[in-house]
């Protein structure tokens, strides 16, 4: 079978970079004018924001600028490289499943490990602690979100299934 290769959509990564963009314009604006009566929230969120869509821009940002494929699907697994929490190669042997979950308007493909400790293990401290938070959110570590492909989910649902079998005839 011919691997199957998905780059990002460069529209909805462009997209993602600008929304970003102005969540951190948005926070400075919020620690330049400290809400009354509350600036210690203010400053929480001006940082907040400032920190977490100041990652999800660098993200976006170095993503135009690669032309690393999102993913790339093959007789011997998966390679994920689709968000910022991304798990690189995956073997056939270590996916159980693959379902697609909905989480607060947004469409993921969830991957079910055998040894999902083993990928958190491998992570650094901060994405760890984010994957575990996705874990407990929708029930995966491993989410490959919709937003960054060009392709459906259902559409990458289906390369799975195909190369899955292939690999269990082997």
């Amino acid at each position: 079978m011919t691997p199957v290769v998905i780059y990002p959509s460069r529209l909805r990564v462009s997209l993602l970079l600008v929304g970003a963009v102005l969540f951190v314009a948005g926070g400075i604006w919020l620690l330049m004018h400290p809400i009354r009566g509350d600036e210690v929230m203010g400053w929480v969120i001006g940082w907040a924001s400032i920190v977490f869509f100041g990652a999800v821009a660098l993200f976006a940002l170095s993503r135009l600028v690669s032309r690393k494929p999102a993913l790339a699907i093959d007789h011997t697994g998966i390679t994920d490289n689709a968000s910022g929490l991304s798990a690189g190669f995956i073997p056939w042997s270590d996916i159980v499943d693959a379902q697609i979950v909905n989480f607060q308007q947004q469409k993921f493909l969830g991957l079910s490990l055998r040894n999902p400790q083993d990928y958190l293990a491998k992570a650094s401290p901060f994405k760890r602690m984010l994957m575990k938070a996705n874990s407990s959110l929708v029930g995966f570590v491993i989410n490959i979100p919709r937003i960054a492909l060009p392709v459906t989910l259902e559409e990458v649902l289906a390369h799975i299934e195909r190369f899955r079998q292939g690999a269990a005839r082997r």
